[in-house]
């Protein structure tokens, strides 16, 4: 009868442990967003089109963290436009998203060549369950090769949500201790219970 018992309780353990792991585990689901560059009236213009990616988590473990990515990619061939010829360009990004750690938490900027692409990620992390909007801001600035005044303006204002959850209440990391440890005692409770012999 005592084994009987030890082999539920067992069962418990690992019945328990294992939703645990694969929650704490398993990879939350990405997804991607991609919209055109669109440059406002009384900017410069550039030769190619463009087109903005994001990509995030929309769901994700409380407590843990993910990389919010956004990327501007040429597309089709080369037109008119003088943005490059007469200017240096440079793309510049922000996330701004209320109620979470985000680093880097100030401006990001890198050049804009003909061609070429520009990227740019963060870290994020919630610092609390629930759902977290914000916005990830690109700008574009073209700083004149000849000297003079240079012009700056936003070109994207994508809306970010991200929902944090948890398991019983339990953070990423504590289910995935939590179901570590449970799974190391059902197993040495099972076999445990198996080998030993009846009284």
């Amino acid at each position: 009868m005592k084994r009987t018992l030890w082999l539920v309780l067992a069962m418990v353990c690992l019945a328990v442990s294992l939703p645990l792991l694969v929650w704490g585990f398993w990879p939350p689901r990405r997804e991607t967003v991609v919209v055109p560059l669109t440059i406002p009236a009384g900017m410069p213009s550039l030769p190619e089109g463009r087109m903005i990616r994001l990509t995030f988590s929309p769901v994700m473990r409380a407590g843990d963290s993910q990389t919010v990515n956004l990327d501007v990619m040429a597309e089709g061939d080369s037109g008119d436009g003088d943005g490059y010829t007469k200017y240096n360009v440079i793309a510049e990004a922000r996330l701004d998203l209320p109620l979470a750690d985000v680093r880097p938490a100030e401006v990001v900027s890198t050049a804009l060549v003909e061609g070429g692409a520009a990227g740019f990620s963060w870290a994020v992390t919630p610092r609390e369950t629930g759902l977290v909007r914000g916005t990830v801001w690109l700008y574009l600035r073209f700083v004149p090769k000849g000297g003079g005044e240079e012009t700056r303006g936003p070109v994207s204002a994508q809306l970010v949500e991200v929902r944090s959850k948890s398991a019983w209440g339990r953070t990423g990391a504590e289910a995935r201790a939590a179901g570590v440890v449970g799974l190391i005692v059902g197993l040495v409770i099972l076999f445990w219970a198996r080998v030993r012999r009846p009284i």
